[in-house]
């Protein structure tokens, strides 16, 4: 993160008594072009917070305004995100939370917390909190498994009609499974201690160069032959990743589904070569 993004906010909270706490999960912050930052107040407008911001980070670009949550008592709370984008290529996440749900929601925060500013003694809640991360159930395994491999046959009948919108689009969902089981590698890899992130920004720092060259596979152009490339390297890399955690962890893995896939798939592909399509 970048150091005038803290000196700003430090600033802005002693000139608001609204203001209880500012405070960042280190881990989530490695980067300088991106921020991800957690404002608790005792009231929230947001039309107002909008236009402090605004005034905070005058060289933004483009500020969006979304909705996230978090799970408190079997309940999802939900909060407002703030996205600016400033003129020197950095993305900047405020999320707004309510004094009175703060206590609650830092002690969910994964990582190490640091502080910008804290007025209502947050820290003291934290204590030696140990965030964990939940691995797979056998279940979600399987669920994640016969998902990816529908969405695999989808993407390539969509191919076979020539429809490039919807194999793109059905490509995205390939990756979403994909990504889902990686989440679940890492998680593994650091004994429950870190996942993927919340945009895969941890990808980068925690699968092997193996594996991220073998990802790196799954994103093509728009030409049908490169897409039809792209959903090989993702099956392989699925099955590769997949028998390692469903071997680990004694879950059946469906290598049925996999090999009809990717027998479907070297079919259709054929086809489309011999220009019987």
């Amino acid at each position: 993160m970048k150091s005038y993004i803290i000196e700003k906010l430090k600033d802005y909270s002693k000139s608001n008594e609204k203001v209880k706490a500012i405070f960042f999960v280190k881990e989530d912050n490695n980067n300088e072009y991106f921020a991800n930052i957690y404002l608790v107040l005792s009231d929230i407008i947001i039309s107002k917070i909008k236009e402090d911001l605004e005034n905070i980070f005058d060289d933004y670009a483009m500020i969006n305004k979304r909705k996230d949550s978090f799970e408190l008592d079997k309940k999802n709370q939900q909060f407002t995100k703030f996205e600016l984008y400033t003129n020197d290529s950095t993305k900047i996440s405020i999320n707004l939370i309510v004094e009175d749900k703060a206590n609650d929601f830092i002690k969910l925060c994964p990582g190490s917390i640091e502080f910008i500013c804290d007025k209502m003694n947050l820290e003291e809640e934290i204590g030696e909190k140990n965030i964990v991360y939940s691995l797979a159930r056998e279940f979600e395994f399987d669920e994640c498994c016969k998902n990816f491999f529908s969405s695999c046959l989808d993407v390539s009948f969509n191919l076979m009609s020539r429809d490039l919108i919807s194999a793109g689009y059905r490509m995205q969902s390939v990756r979403d499974y994909l990504y889902k089981l990686l989440n679940w590698y890492i998680i593994d890899k650091f004994n429950k201690g870190k996942d993927a992130g919340e945009y895969g920004q941890n990808l980068i720092h925690t699968l092997e160069a193996d594996i991220k060259e073998e990802l790196l596979l799954t994103f093509k152009t728009n030409d049908i032959t490169e897409i039809y490339g792209a959903i090989f390297a993702a099956c392989q890399l699925f099955r590769k990743i997949g028998m390692q955690l469903s071997e680990k962890f004694d879950f059946s893995y469906p290598k049925k589904d996999d090999v009809y896939t990717l027998k479907l798939l070297r079919k259709n592909y054929k086809k489309m070569e011999s220009l019987q399509v």
